[in-house]
């Protein structure tokens, strides 16, 4: 849907601005408000996080069912209600809309599920919904594309691994089977979206791999992509945020040596570069949730268990000094228009994007004028951010309000 309309203006004329990259990008927060654990399931809800379910099992095995809820704003944990599916661990959970979908794991019982749960965070309360095809399994993965959530790879019941994966649609409550997954049978994958691409690299059977694909589902077509980094992972965590996807952390084969380095993928040139290490301990089974432009992550395990929980901003890898600022964005609130301004000639092959408070790109056009006016649709009121980027590099970002 065209949210956002751009008007005609006058000629280019650029801006000159230096970015200076500081590894300062990963910034401690407040710890996760329950006890330290690892293969916990994550996501966000508008401008809230969550973190629930896990486990321990360093002498007995200890599962939970707790939920809390992460507000930046405050930097603090409040607990919400616990999952209604019970004790569970390594499940998957995914966003869609204004709510939230979590299933499958292992349960108290040594047993894997094939359940899904719909979270509402007004009233704090879950509801079963439809059941995920194929056999039960843990360690699978999920992410969302245009309102609808997909679901597959997995250690299965029987000890085996799968390769199905399933399209999941909220508002008829029913799934669909998709092409199966082209990649080698896996658990502990990790996956994100980008735009109306889906993208599953990562995971084993023990082993770790370096393979990653690509999902798109108007032609339920798999493409595989450029290799992640340079070193073969299972239980890593990934995101997507500002356009890019990240995948990092995690272990090269099960209690091996745990790793601590990120990579940064570009899907229009598909490739992979190193970026910040993450700020806490090496580990695997870090779990994330992105709020805007920002990532937010925490627990895990290298054979202790954590609960410390940290922010990533990308975007602070950009010095960004208010006099040296030459792109002007106005009015902020905005109300019909915003106009983007530029100074001088020195940057070119300029784009502007606006995130929703989850992280997804919801608009972005190229910036081709000295003055560029875009007018409001049916872009609804509230928080946004958005990004100036030259070619692939990200040099403004920012806070918007739509009254």
């Amino acid at each position: 849907m065209k949210l956002l309309k751009i008007l005609p203006a006058l000629l280019v004329m650029g801006l000159s601005f230096d970015s200076i990259a500081n590894n300062n990008v990963w910034n401690q927060k407040a710890n996760f408000g329950g006890t330290a654990r690892h293969r916990c399931t994550a996501f966000s809800i508008g401008n809230k996080g969550y973190i629930g379910l896990g486990h321990i099992n360093a002498v007995t095995n200890i599962l939970y069912s707790d939920f809390w809820e992460y507000d930046p704003s405050t930097n603090a944990w409040t607990q919400k209600a616990d999952f209604g599916g019970g004790l569970r661990y390594h499940s998957v959970g995914f966003t869609i809309g204004s709510k939230a979908y979590v299933g499958t794991g292992r349960d108290e019982f040594g047993s894997y599920t094939d359940d899904l749960w719909e979270f509402d965070p007004i009233a704090n309360s879950w509801i079963p919904k439809a059941s995920i095809p194929g056999a039960e399994r843990r360690g699978a993965i999920s992410f969302v594309i245009n309102n609808i959530g997909y679901v597959g790879t997995g250690e299965v019941t029987g000890a085996g691994f799968s390769n199905e994966f399933f399209a999941y649609d909220p508002v008829s409550d029913s799934w669909q089977q998709i092409a199966t997954f082209p990649g080698a049978e896996r658990t502990s994958a990790v996956a994100f979206s980008i735009g109306d691409k889906g993208y599953i690299g990562t995971g084993g059977l023990g082993v770790g791999m370096v393979d990653f694909w690509e999902y798109d589902p108007a032609f339920d077509l798999w493409t595989q992509k450029a290799n992640v980094g340079t070193l073969p992972r299972q239980e890593a965590v990934g995101f997507s945020v500002n356009g890019k996807g990240y995948i990092g952390t995690g272990d090269a084969f099960d209690s091996g040596i745990n790793y601590s380095d990120m990579w940064e993928y570009n899907p229009s040139a598909d490739t992979w570069t190193q970026t910040e290490d993450f700020g806490g301990i090496a580990r695997r089974y870090l779990v994330a949730f992105v709020i805007g432009t920002k990532v937010y992550a925490g627990t895990g395990t290298n054979g202790t268990n954590f609960r410390d929980f940290w922010e990533f901003d990308k975007l602070l890898s950009i010095d960004q000094e208010p006099s040296a600022m030459s792109i002007h964005v106005y009015p902020n609130p905005v109300t019909d228009k915003l106009i983007l301004r530029l100074e001088n000639e020195q940057l070119t092959n300029l784009s502007f994007q606006i995130y929703d408070v989850s992280g997804h790109l919801i608009f972005s056009t190229r910036i081709i004028n000295s003055q560029t006016i875009i007018e409001r649709s049916n872009l609804s009121s509230g928080t946004y951010f958005y990004t100036i980027s030259e070619e692939q590099d990200i040099i403004q970002s920012g806070q918007l309000i739509f009254d």
